[in-house]
C-alpha cells in the first residue's frame, strides 16, 4: 500500500535519516513546527510502517573489521521452489546484510559479512556451492568502503 506523504513527512523523514537520535525539539527547530506537533507526526510516521526501523549502524572497527563480499548468483531456471528456498535460507543466514533479486545476467546479488576469508568461504560453501537452486555464483571483495547508507533521497515535489 502506497503512503501519500507531504512535505513535511519528508522533511521529518530525510532528518530522521540522517539522525534517527534527534529529539523532537532539535527536530521542530529544522521544519518549523511545535515539538508536541512533531512528536505527533513521527509517531504516526512509526505506526503508518514509513519508519521501518530504528537500528544502530556499527562501524566497521566496532564489528571487528569484518570482510565485506559482494556475491552475484545466478539461479538454475528448472528450480524455482528450490530458488524460494535458498532465498529463505539466505534471509535467515546473520552473514547476509543484503539481498536483492535483479535483472541482468545473474538472479541474486547479496552483500555479505564475514570474520575472515575463511568464514567467507565456508558460508559460500554451506550455502551456495551445493545448492540446486545455484548455477554459479561469483564473489567481488570489498576493499574499502567510500559511501554506505540505505537513505532515500526524499525529494521535495515540484508543485510543494
Amino acid at each position: 500500500m502506497r503512503q501519500t506523504l507531504d512535505a513535511l513527512d519528508r522533511r521529518l523523514l530525510a532528518a530522521l535519516q540522517r539522525d534517527n537520535l534527534q529529539t523532537a525539539d532539535r527536530l521542530a527547530e529544522q521544519v518549523g513546527r511545535s515539538p508536541s506537533a512533531i512528536a505527533r507526526r513521527v509517531r504516526r510516521l512509526r505506526a503508518s510502517g514509513a519508519i521501518a526501523a530504528d537500528v544502530a549502524i556499527l562501524s566497521d572497527r566496532a564489528a571487528g573489521q569484518p570482510l565485506s563480499a559482494i556475491v552475484h548468483i545466478q539461479l538454475e531456471r528448472h528450480a524455482p521452489q528450490e530458488g524460494d528456498r535458498l532465498r529463505r535460507r539466505l534471509a535467515a543466514s546473520p552473514n547476509v546484510q543484503l539481498l536483492l533479486d535483479i535483472a541482468g545476467t545473474f538472479d541474486i546479488l547479496l552483500l555479505v559479512a564475514a570474520r575472515d576469508m575463511g568464514a567467507y568461504n565456508d558460508f559460500a560453501d554451506a550455502m551456495l556451492a551445493e545448492h540446486p537452486a545455484v548455477r554459479r555464483f561469483e564473489t567481488s571483495f570489498v576493499k574499502k568502503r567510500v559511501k554506505a547508507t540505505l537513505a532515500y533521497p526524499l525529494e521535495e515535489s515540484p508543485s510543494e
